[in-house]
């Protein structure tokens, strides 16, 4: 029986018969990374041969030269492999999945909100905006200074009174007026 070692070495050098015998001996450390790592039974023959495939892959990517043992880094790949598959099959959900309420079974996607407004909600917000629109323009120029300085450019009243060259009082009273026109 050939040293698993000899079998590393001439595996790296692409002996294939080395590889499969390589491959049958690392099986069992292929077994305890899907157990550990991402148990599903009824998938442990794609795993098995899931595993075969990183094993192949790592044999091609190791360098000795790195000072870490073949096994060790096996190992590791198997590890991270299988719990990065788990973590990948844990995010995708089914929006096709049944939930159970005490009504009857209904899907994951008619519990998911639409938060797009509804036609009748645009039309009466364009009505709305319109109307508010045409009484804006029935202000007076001041006015419409003062709102437009205060609610859209977000000025404070004293800083409103500093570029309109108008005491605070004045504003506020402005301001006041301006807003019962508008109601």
């Amino acid at each position: 029986m050939t040293d698993i070692n000899e079998l590393i070495e001439k595996s790296i050098e692409g002996d294939r018969e080395s590889k499969e015998e390589l491959l049958f001996r690392l099986k069992p450390l292929i077994l305890s990374s899907i157990k550990k790592y991402y148990n599903k039974y009824d998938l442990y023959e794609d795993l098995i041969q899931e595993g075969y495939e990183v094993i192949l892959n790592n044999i091609m990517d190791f360098d000795k030269k790195k000072g870490v043992h073949f096994l060790g880094f096996v190992k590791t790949q198997l590890k991270y492999y299988f719990l990065d598959k788990h973590k990948k099959d844990r995010a995708v959900i089914s929006l096709n999945k049944l939930i159970n309420k005490a009504d009857g079974n209904i899907e994951l996607m008619d519990m998911i909100a639409d938060d797009r407004p509804i036609q009748e909600d645009i039309l009466i917000h364009e009505f709305e905006t319109q109307s508010l629109w045409e009484s804006f323009l029935k202000l007076s120029e001041r006015q419409q200074q003062v709102i437009t300085l205060y609610y859209l450019e977000g000025k404070s009243i004293t800083k409103v009174g500093e570029i309109l060259g108008i005491h605070y009082r004045t504003v506020v009273n402005t301001k006041v007026r301006a807003l019962e026109k508008l109601k």
